[in-house]
């Protein structure tokens, strides 16, 4: 599990784009648990609105400067 998390995290970071010169691994390890996390909330979830919701606003976050 561990070596898989490990290369999960590395093809985050190589994927990130060029202009994120200053804490890659930390975006890298940020962006993959919040994609995780919410996978997880959204087959948790009974409500197609809310899992549409949490998918919407977690790309959003991920978009932006506030997320990692």
């Amino acid at each position: 599990m561990t070596s898989g998390i490990r290369l999960n995290i590395g093809s985050v970071e190589a994927a990130l784009p060029a202009s994120v010169t200053k804490n890659r691994r930390r975006e890298a390890i940020g962006t993959y648990a919040a994609m995780l996390a919410a996978l997880i909330l959204v087959r948790a979830v009974d409500d197609p609105a809310l899992s549409d919701e949490i998918l919407s606003e977690t790309r959003a976050c991920m978009k932006s400067d506030l997320c990692c």
